[in-house]
Order: C-alpha cells, then structure tokens, then sequence
C-alpha cells in the first residue's frame, strides 16, 4: 500500500451561499478563505501527497488550478503532489487513498466523522473550519449533527477567532441543553474548540501602488479616501447607512480634506439602492463613491487607493471579518466596529480604533417568528441587527482623530502591516494548522477504534422503508436471460444507453462485462450471475445488483419467467 497522503478533504462546490444572494454579485470572505487555503497549504505546509475529493473530478481541478496559478503559487513544489478524486472512488476503495488527517474547509465536520465511522479500519483526526454560526438551520443542521456525531478528542472545530469559538461553544451548549430538557437525550461534543485565524496573501497584499490604483478607480490624486470593502446586506453583513450619515457629517468638520467614501463591493441590488438614494438625500452623493460587483482579484486595487479603511460590522453573521486582516496587510489603519472577531485581530490604538457597541437582551421581534415559513429570507439577523448599535459618536470621533492626524495614521498603517505578517501570512496560519494536526494525531493514535460501522441512524435503506411499493422483489434465484436488444448491445450492434455513468452511478464496464457473461454463461440466476462477474471484475455484490437491475431495466436481460 502507499503511504498516507498527509492531508484529505472533500472540496464542497460553493461555500456558504448567501440566503437569497444573487449568484455572483455578493462578495464572501469565506469563499475566498476556502480558494486560498489549499493552494496555502501546497506551498507552505510539509513536503507530501494530498487528496482532495469531489463529485466532479474536473471541475474541483480547474477551481484548485485558478486559484494555484495566480501569481505566488507554486503548482510544481517538489516533494508536493496533489492528487483530485472522484468522491465515489473514495467510497469504493477506502483503503486505496490513505491519508493521516482530513480536514473540511467549509466546517462540516459531521459528515467527515460519519465517513470514517462507516469505512476506516483506523481512526484519524478530523478537523472543520466553520465561517458563519448564526444562521438559524444551523441550530440543527451543524449543532445537533456534531452532538450525535461520533467525534472524539482528537477531532477539532477550528474556529477563526475567540469570538467564534465562544460563540460556537454556546451554541452546542445551548442545543444540548434544550435536547436534555424537552427530550431527555444527554447528547455533548467529544470534540475540542480550537482558535486558528484565516489567512491572507501578504506577498500579493502588501502597501504601494496609490498612484496607479488611483488612476485605474478614477480616484482624484489629492483626495482623503475612507475605504469600505465587502457585502452590501443588511441584513448578514453591516447596514453602512450611519456610516454615510457620519461621513457627511465629516466632510463639514474637514473643509480643508477632499473626503470620497468609497464604498466597494455587492450583494442584492436593493441595498445598492439605498446607498446611492441616502447619499442623494444628504447631499453628499458627489464625495460617497458606490462600486459593485467588486471581483475578488481586484481588491488590492481598492486597499491601494485608500488612505483609511472603515468596517462598522453589526451582525452576528460575522465572524472573523477578513477583509479588516487584508487591509493591515496593505498598511491602511482602520477605524472599526468593536464586535466579534475584530477585537482578535485589531489592536485598538496601535492598528487602528475600535468603536464601541451595544445592544439590549430585550426586544428581537423576529426571534418568535425564527424558521417558521421565512423562505431563509433571515429576517432575526436584520431586526437584530438594526438593534445593534455602531456607537455614531465615537465613530465620528474616531475617523476624525484619523483623518486629521497623518503620523498616527502613518504609525498605525506600519503596525498592521507588522501585525499581518506576524499573525495572518500564509506560513503562519498553515503552520499553525500542522502544529494541532501533529498534536491531534498523537491523540487518535491512544484511542481505541472498534472498526467501521456500514449503517447510522442518518441512513434510509429504501429497500426496508419502501418494502412494499413494488409488484415483486426478486431474489438471488430468479433466473435472468438476454434479450435480444441486450446480445445487440453485447456484440457492440447497438449502444449501451448508460447515461448515468456520466454521473458516477453506474460503470460502463461493469454493465458490459455483465452482459457478456449473461449472454456466453446465461440463462443464470441473478446470484450466480453476481458470482461469475464479481469473479471477473472484482467488484462487490451488491453493485453487481445494482448494475444487472438496470440491464433489466433497459431491456437487455429479463426474467426467465417474465
């Protein structure tokens, strides 16, 4: 056998779709963590095989290879291979992609748990990197899962900040509480809460280029820009209307600064529109500049024009806030929101100036409401949000101390920088994520494993369920002969229809090894004919019955005594 691949995931197609998002408009920090950090982890973690599985082997290439050629990205790192899978070949052949650890980019670390429960003859560590938590489905879609998931010590939730995972440590506790009161289950994580930032390119991301980002926006020379980058969403990002409101109020208190607001990014058109209509309306629709979409290569552009970065974040939605750590590592200072993942990676006074919050632990109309007949439409995420309060004052206050103070602004757009290398580069974050998978595999090497489990509870066997929907079931002693239109196909004078090996579910090889053998051998009984091709081909049994089925379904074998 070959040795182990150092690392396995499953490639999921789109991380974290936003509740009713327009496809390609909305700009998502989880998204762009998820496409940086395997390309990250192929140039700077350990010489080795990796594996990385998906439904659809070429797409999962061709997205691994746009992110792997922009520039810094070494495809060709030597003693580094990458191999792309079809997921059912994992499924078929377990034992045939070894591999020590798996991790899930995109959190589900429940699943990852069931796949080695139901085929390792080893227990490995697992670990998941969720991006968002607030999103009510995921009181039972992730919480409960993991509760009933077989996770152990040596599995991790990786979480982006302290914020998170104290919020993610709630969370299970707050589903698991609620399962022992109404429904008598003691169900709890066996898994452990680790804190690992995301990561940034701080070799593509770094400071200079005013000029030329400037002429590329349209950005006069001379102006003062306070940079805003991210969703427009209200409701699951930031309502930037009090933002708009402060700002006018500082383009009367700086007559000597030409202000320009630049607000970069997307999402729902609606929001778009409310910006645009609220600048009009407070005259200030010439100094607040609106770009979207924004594509995520072109963001160091917008960083590179501005002067000040600005992120009044106000939703629980948040929780880590990447573009905050891109912004330190092109040494702009920032004025922010005290809130959730900010307060790990901003040092208020040194790399810029958080801004108080508050909130009351009364009101949230839409908490009574929350799941019933919403359509995802989140609307607990924009009453609580517009119940939470970016204090204005002191975001007026803070922006003004910035925009008049060029050395503070100078000092601190050098201390993020220093602070993105130090915490947020790639060989940091990576090297922090082999340090707790050589700790987490000393763990699973102490645990006890009983062996796989083909069955949970989270399976349906149709065939039990559905018992009684078909005329009949047949058994392993019905015999089975060729058609005539299978020995047409058998002898190559008429195509096989198997459309759905173009999917995965069925092997062209297998459906023309087994009529081969129907028509030299037959008439057989369906389970001597499973004999003889498995035999031939190796395969299981049960995907023998599976493949004979549809032969009969198609026409090409029959019942002898049908």
């Amino acid at each position: 056998m070959t040795s182990p691949a150092r690392v396995a995931t499953y490639l999921h197609d789109d991380p974290l779709p936003a509740p009713g998002a327009p496809a390609g408009r909305s700009v998502y920090g989880a998204r762009v963590a998820v496409d940086a950090f395997w390309p990250a982890l192929l140039r700077h973690g350990a010489p080795g095989r990796y594996y990385v599985f998906h439904d659809r082997a070429t797409a999962a290439r061709s997205r691994l290879r746009a992110a792997h050629d922009r520039p810094g990205n070494e495809r060709d790192r030597p003693g580094t291979e990458l191999t792309v899978a079809e997921f059912p070949a994992l499924v078929r052949d377990f034992a045939g992609h070894p591999f020590r650890i798996w991790h899930d980019a995109d959190g589900d670390l429940a699943t990852a748990v069931k796949l080695r429960a139901r085929y390792a003859a080893r227990r490995y560590p697992i670990t998941a990197t969720p991006h968002v938590l607030s999103y009510p489905e995921l009181a039972h879609e992730w919480a409960l899962r993991l509760l009933l998931a077989d996770t152990a010590p040596c599995d991790a939730v990786i979480c982006t900040s302290e914020s998170a995972r104290r919020s993610a440590h709630n969370l299970l506790e707050a589903v698991a509480a609620n399962l022992r009161t109404h429904h008598g289950a003691d169900l709890g994580f066996r898994g452990r809460l680790d804190v690992i930032p995301l990561g940034v390119d701080t070799e593509a991301l770094r400071p200079g280029g005013r000029e030329a980002a400037r002429a590329a926006l349209g950005v006069p020379p001379d102006a003062f820009v306070l940079l805003w980058l991210g969703r427009f969403a209200f409701d699951d990002k930031a309502d930037l209307l009090p933002l708009v409101t402060t700002f006018r109020q500082l383009v009367a208190d700086h007559p000597e600064r030409e202000l320009l607001l630049l607000l970069a990014g997307g999402g729902p058109p609606r929001w778009g529109r409310t910006l645009r209509d609220w600048a009009a309306r407070l005259g200030v629709a010439d100094r607040v500049r609106i770009v979207e979409p924004v594509r995520p290569a072109d963001r160091r552009t917008f960083y590179a024009a501005a002067d000040l970065f600005v992120s009044p974040v106000d939703n629980v939605q948040e929780t880590f806030g990447i573009t905050v750590v891109e912004a330190m590592a092109c040494g702009l200072p920032h004025v922010v929101s005290d809130w959730d993942g900010y307060r790990d990676t901003v040092v208020h006074g040194r790399t810029g100036l958080l801004v108080p919050t508050y909130w009351s632990p009364t009101g949230d109309e839409a908490y009574a409401r929350q799941g019933l007949y919403d359509s995802g439409d989140l609307p607990e995420h924009l009453l609580l949000a517009q119940s939470t309060v970016v204090d204005p004052q002191a975001l007026r206050a803070a922006l003004h101390t910035l925009i008049s103070d060029d050395d503070l602004r100078a000092r601190m757009g050098e201390a993020s920088r220093r602070r993105a290398l130090t915490h947020y580069s790639w060989p940091r974050v990576i090297g922090a994520h082999e340090r707790l998978w050589a700790e987490l595999e000393a763990v699973a090497d102490r645990l006890p494993w009983a062996g796989p489990r083909r069955t949970d509870h989270t399976m349906i066997d149709h065939k039990a369920v559905f018992a009684h929907c078909p005329t009949r079931t047949l058994d392993g002693t019905t015999e089975v002969t060729v058609t005539s239109y299978g020995a047409a196909a058998a002898s190559g004078a008429f195509p096989v229809p198997a459309y759905v090996t173009a999917i995965g579910v069925l092997r062209l090889e297998l459906l023309r090894t087994a009529l081969s053998v129907a028509v030299r051998q037959g008439p057989l009984a369906l389970d001597e004919l499973t004999d003889v091709v498995g035999e031939r081909t190796g395969e299981p049994a049960a995907r023998i019955t599976d493949h004979l089925l549809w032969l009969l379904k198609q026409a090409m074998l029959r019942p002898r005594d049908g």
